[in-house]
């Protein structure tokens, strides 16, 4: 399943938003997917296919998934087949149906509502209508488009007339994004023990100019595509998501996305940073570490395990006001931070409710790791107050690869 955070900041009310790929990409099996999702989460979507007839469709959305399950969601999913649509119809279409989303399978087969001799002018006109209708109707409108047949290996990112009839200077105020399955192109991921990583799949957006890559993941199967499974790694103070626990991490669990974000040094926009990446990615695990662990631990709802947690990290932050480096590299250059008496109040403000609205599943699914040999931080007393799952094993407070290799990756394959 698609997470609704990855719907909702992808497909942005009031825009249109075109999903490029080149052929045999799964543009069509990429919204199917999204249409079950989309009607999942109770929302309500049309899908305009201008290529495929309705019951071919049918056929395709239950092959992602069961009849029972179908048959439960299938009045959120609106099929219009019409050929040769165009905004007009579109339009009184929503006028009747008042849907949260519109799909278009896909633009380029679509007509201008007034017809134009030329194609590039028509289907200029065309993107234009849409953008009006978007903004009409205050809705988002998913356009699928063909891109241009390219050699080069990177064809996939967006360059100057990428998308077949539409040069890049007419999608101003549009949002721009696309698929690519390179394994159709025989061009495949690769873990980091040189296994073949199958329907690893980058949907690449943009912003700004500069490409964002999800990577999403494609069944073979059911031609069904869902966020990539990922694991979460969270760090301690004055370290980066470039830290070298994060690094083995992905050497030692090669068949998930592990996701490393450097935190910011304010904890409430840190907080604030995780909770919206669990909601876009969706983590099978969250593994934190010292202030890491103080983080993952207030995550609910998702499997944790706290390594050396600090939970009271505001009372070793006060013995050490003053700036400070930073012990791996962060991704916009900063190199340095300060600790100041309000940064640590800011700290306690957060940790004084951390054990707030505890859920029977984070009791079951939260475990803690204590190294025998940490003189840094003693959280376990605290930590049993609460949760039951706790292990020790003989370690400092920092990680060593044989502590990640023997003890912590042993504990998430089986949490996992």
């Amino acid at each position: 399943m698609l997470t609704k955070k990855f719907i909702e900041k992808t497909f942005p009310k009031g825009k249109i938003t075109l999903v490029g790929g080149r052929p045999a990409m799964g543009k069509t099996s990429f919204a199917i997917s999204l249409t079950i999702s989309l009607a999942e989460l109770n929302r309500k979507c049309i899908y305009f296919s201008a290529e495929l007839k309705e019951q071919q469709l049918v056929e395709r959305y239950k092959l992602q998934i069961a009849i029972e399950e179908y048959n439960v969601i299938a009045d959120n999913i609106i099929m219009d087949d019409t050929s040769n649509i165009n905004t007009n119809h579109i339009r009184k279409t929503i006028g009747h149906y008042q849907p949260d989303y519109i799909i278009v399978d896909y633009i380029q087969l679509m007509s201008s509502n007034n017809h134009l001799s030329d194609r590039n002018t028509e289907m200029q006109a065309i993107v234009q209508e849409l953008k009006t209708l978007a903004i009409d109707c205050n809705i988002p409108i998913i356009g699928l488009s063909q891109l241009n047949r390219c050699q080069d290996d990177t064809s996939y990112f967006l360059t100057p007339n990428n998308f077949r009839e539409l040069p890049l200077d007419y999608l101003e105020d549009i949002n721009l994004t696309c698929i690519h399955r390179g394994d159709y192109f025989r061009e495949y991921e690769y873990d980091s023990n040189g296994e073949v990583i199958y329907g690893k799949t980058k949907f690449i957006t943009y912003h700004d100019n500069s490409p964002e890559i999800i990577y999403l993941l494609f069944n073979n199967e059911t031609t069904g595509f869902s966020m990539f499974p990922s694991v979460m790694y969270i760090h301690g103070l004055s370290s980066s998501g470039a830290s070298s626990t994060a690094v083995n991490l992905r050497k030692l669990l090669p068949q998930y996305d592990v996701l490393s974000p450097d935190l910011p040094i304010q904890p409430q926009e840190a907080l604030t940073m995780l909770k919206e990446l669990c909601e876009l990615y969706n983590p099978e695990l969250i593994i934190g570490t010292s202030m890491g662990g103080m983080f993952a631990q207030q995550l609910r709802g998702y499997k944790k395990i706290l390594i050396n947690p600090a939970f009271h990290v505001s009372e070793f932050m006060r013995t050490q006001l003053g700036v400070h480096d930073f012990l791996n590299p962060r991704k916009n250059g900063e190199t340095n931070y300060e600790i100041t008496s309000d940064l640590c109040d800011s700290y306690q403000l957060i940790e004084a409710n951390q054990f707030a609205n505890i859920t029977d599943f984070d009791i079951k699914n939260t475990y803690a790791l204590f190294g025998t040999q940490d003189t840094l931080v003693h959280g376990y007393d605290e930590y049993i107050d609460y949760y039951r799952n706790a292990m020790w094993f003989e370690g400092e407070h920092r990680l060593n690869f044989e502590v990640i290799k023997n003890i912590v990756v042993p504990l998430a394959q089986i949490i996992l």
